[in-house]
């Protein structure tokens, strides 16, 4: 939909207000890679509680510095309706069309019936405006693009076109050129302090369906993004320790604990040492492997977390002083939510017997001292449903986005 720059406040305004009306919650406003081009993403509930996704795109672009150079007053003018919404003119159509394939380098015979059938209707306005975007000189082209031709024709003449509708734009308007670039300048120092992505961290004892809750979230999430990634304990910008000196091995998948209790614990010396290098892991891994997908929209989650050697040293084999790991907390980055999956440890055994019934009691009680005096947790019940529990979680996930996303934009409202 474009938006003349008047009209902007007013529509988000309307993609809120009917969202609320209907339920809906507003969870996104992401930027194309197109100058004051974005979409809002909308999240809702089925009939059976699964989640939906609508998203709605809307452009304004009062220079002509997007991708296809025309002003938003431009594709505005002469508007008609149909079927109670407005629609472009029909040479607005028609070259917008043009344009839009010709960047894309795409053009198929659907493209070349549309055209021609918009010229048909009113082809003295469509050649002028083709006119203004690629000059007179092109029209041969355009016109033999229209009525159709073979591929490699095809593909030469949209190439021609291309570089002829560049030119124009650098040598008739160089000054947009420089707002382009301020523009994007602007929109990476403001993905950089203010990311559209979320970190969340998964804690529990063994038995509390980490792996399981994880892989659902994400794929019943994803549409709320960009893209989405799943991270197990640290960062892994460091290789394992037994790797470090075998780069080759470097990427090999770590194999999976099935006795974490069964082997006993490294001399304190070598513990120390092991726990530091995890520890620069967490320090230096957190902004490339983490940050920079938040940045870029994504959804990050990590199963398991720094949080695990306060709760479990004897899993990671460390023989290390218990404030060791305290003591550097502050230092390691918290993420955005911290969900804690917890419940009566007859449950968690239940589901998974490699560490005692005791031990998941012991361990259950060391998550609520350590998550008792942070903000950012999400308690989350596992004597439930799986479903229910994925459910709360995209919850709490869709309540952080709203409110981040409202707390933004709300001055537009007020202003």
């Amino acid at each position: 939909m474009a938006v003349a720059s008047v009209d902007l406040q007013k529509a988000e305004k309307i993609v809120f207000d009917v969202s609320a009306s209907l339920g809906f919650h507003v969870i996104q406003k992401l930027y194309y890679d197109t100058p004051r081009c974005y979409y809002y993403v909308i999240f809702f509930r089925d009939d059976v509680g699964s989640p939906g996704f609508i998203q709605l795109d809307f452009l304004n672009d009062d220079y002509g510095i997007g991708r296809y150079f025309m002003k938003t007053e431009s594709l505005l003018e002469g508007r008609r309706q149909y079927n109670g919404f407005y629609v472009p003119s029909v040479p607005v159509e028609a070259c917008y069309l043009l344009i839009k394939k010709v960047v894309k380098g795409k053009f198929s015979p659907e493209h070349e019936g549309k055209l021609r059938a918009l010229v048909d209707e009113d082809g003295k306005a469509v050649t002028g405006m083709f006119n203004r975007y690629f000059g007179g000189d092109s029209g041969s082209d355009v016109q033999k693009l229209i009525k159709g031709t073979g591929p490699s024709d095809r593909a030469a003449i949209i190439k021609r076109l291309r570089k002829t509708l560049a030119f124009r734009q650098r040598a008739y308007k160089p000054h947009l050129r420089v707002l382009s670039i301020l523009w994007f300048a602007r929109r990476a120092v403001e993905r950089m302090l203010c990311p559209t992505g979320l970190v969340t961290i998964f804690v529990s004892p063994d038995g509390g369906g980490k792996s399981t809750v994880a892989d659902l979230v994400l794929h019943r999430l994803r549409y709320g993004f960009r893209n989405v990634k799943k991270m197990h304990w640290r960062p892994y910008l460091l290789p394992p320790p037994r790797k470090l000196f075998s780069p080759a091995r470097w990427k090999e998948p770590e194999a999976p604990n099935y006795d974490p209790h069964g082997l006993p614990p490294k001399g304190t010396t070598g513990s120390v040492a092991r726990f530091f290098y995890y520890l620069a892991d967490y320090v230096l891994g957190y902004v490339p492997m983490a940050l920079w997908p938040k940045i870029r929209t994504h959804l990050v989650v990590f199963e398991r977390y720094y949080y695990d050697f306060l709760i479990d040293t004897k899993r990671f084999r460390l023989t290390i002083p218990s404030w060791l790991p305290v003591f550097f907390l502050p230092f390691v980055p918290k993420g955005d939510i911290l969900f804690v999956l917890s419940g009566p440890s007859e449950v968690l055994y239940e589901r998974k017997q490699e560490i005692p019934l005791e031990e998941i009691g012991r361990q259950l009680d060391a998550i609520d001292r350590l998550s008792a005096g942070m903000s950012h947790v999400c308690r989350v019940s596992v004597d439930q449903p799986v479903v229910d529990e994925v459910s709360r979680i995209e919850d709490a996930i869709v309540e952080v986005l709203e409110k981040r996303l409202r707390k933004r934009v709300s001055h537009r409202f007020h202003g």
